[in-house]
């Protein structure tokens, strides 16, 4: 199906057969078709939409290739995921991301003059408005994550971006959920879209479940849940000084644990990020916004320490764990009008209660047969009862005060 430089390296990285998304979309895209294309997270959608666009390109044609990703994170993580395919095809790649500096960053474009640029929306449109990429030398527009960079950003820009590109250029259009934004794409872009859905066929490795608990036990349920054998995981603050508050008390226990912000520096992040993937930690703190899109090898749970706000929230949280047919758990902690709310929000069979067992969580509730106690009755025939001294039994009452005895009461 690629081309051979493309499959010298998808051996030496051990991916020897295409997931349903990267064979289905690679025949439309190598063809130069706009394409929607939808699958569940963690399913290979990067080197989906990448690997035919790659092949479709030739050394030489600058900013042919323009991929747009949410966060910069993202951004960069994408580039380190294609350097080595783009490598292969002697294609140049470089990153256009706010968080980045602009005059190395247009220094950088200028002498290197790269195939394919990875970009945050804010960045492309500063470089794009100062006529330092033109619409003319996009061939291919993809927009990853698509119902976020669509609805976080100016749907109205990109949308004015695709028009303007020539007729036999192409825009693709890749995500984890369909949107309005993806569903009315045709009239955003005037153009005809092929959709390729396949997220029905998808067969899903990761487990759902509930942990119901009080706010004020949250925290002595994390550490069990920490403490599980397998236990390698992301917890999800919905706000950044939710995170900077637990993250504060779980500093004064024993939980072995890291902080993922967006305070942090660069390096700050990717050396959490090195730490939970190298096993130093076994828990990395993250609200959605840093995390979008993270690949962590052998990520086992996801965990909620509230219910997410929305249901695309939720899968794009559970995408982290599960990924290329890996087993993963995702947990929320919450009550029990928690537990209503959430199977209102997933499918009601998709979400099932968990209870902690020794070494692991379980769906069954584990009741502790109770002990039967001994009557005192039967206490009495079988243990004789000690004799008390008749000297000790002023002692051995309650109230240690002055009590008469014989002949000093009948003076009274």
């Amino acid at each position: 199906m690629y081309s051979e430089p493309i499959i010298e390296v998808l051996k030496q990285q051990g991916k020897v057969k295409p997931t349903l998304i990267q064979e289905r979309t690679y025949d439309a895209i190598r063809q130069g078709e706009s394409v929607v294309g939808l699958a569940k997270t963690g399913s290979g959608k990067t080197l989906a939409y990448s690997l035919p666009v790659l092949e479709r390109l030739h050394h030489g044609q600058t900013s042919a290739a323009v991929i747009f990703e949410p966060t910069t994170e993202l951004a960069v993580q994408t580039r380190h995921v294609l350097q080595p395919y783009a490598a292969a095809l002697d294609l140049k790649m470089l990153s256009l991301v706010g968080a980045g500096n602009r005059q190395r960053q247009l220094q950088q474009l200028k002498k290197r003059k790269p195939e394919v640029l990875i970009v945050t929306p804010g960045r492309f449109f500063d470089f794009f408005s100062a006529n330092k990429i033109k619409p003319d030398q996009i061939q291919s527009l993809i927009i990853d994550e698509a119902d976020d960079v669509l609805e976080l950003f100016k749907t109205d820009l990109i949308a004015s971006l695709g028009q303007q590109l020539s007729d036999d250029s192409q825009i693709l259009l890749f995500g984890a959920s369909e949107s309005d934004v993806t569903k009315k794409c045709e009239q955003l872009f005037d153009r005809q879209f092929l959709k390729i859905d396949v997220r029905s066929e998808q067969v899903s490795h990761v487990e759902h479940g509930f942990l119901q608990v009080s706010n004020q036990y949250k925290i002595e349920f994390l550490q069990r849940l920490v403490k599980q054998d397998d236990f390698k995981g992301l917890l999800f603050f919905d706000r950044e000084e939710n995170l900077e508050h637990y993250a504060a008390i779980l500093r004064h226990t024993k939980m072995n644990f890291d902080v993922l912000s967006k305070k942090q520096s660069k390096q700050a992040q990717e050396h959490a990020l090195k730490k939970l993937a190298h096993g130093q930690t076994r828990l990395l703190l993250v609200t959605d916004l840093a995390a979008r899109g993270l690949d962590i090898p052998g990520l086992t749970y996801v965990v909620n320490f509230e219910i997410p706000e929305t249901r695309n929230v939720y899968l794009h949280r559970a995408g982290r764990t599960g990924r290329m047919n890996a087993f993963g758990r995702v947990i929320t902690l919450g009550d029990d009008h928690d537990f209503r709310d959430l199977r209102k929000m997933l499918m009601p069979d998709e979400v099932t209660r968990v209870y902690f067992t020794k070494t692991s969580l379980s769906t069954h509730l584990i009741v502790t047969p109770k002990v039967k106690k001994t009557s005192s009755v039967s206490q009495s025939k079988s243990v004789p009862s000690p004799v008390k001294h008749k000297k000790n039994r002023w002692r051995q009452k309650k109230n240690k005060g002055y009590h008469p005895r014989g002949k000093e009461k009948r003076e009274i």
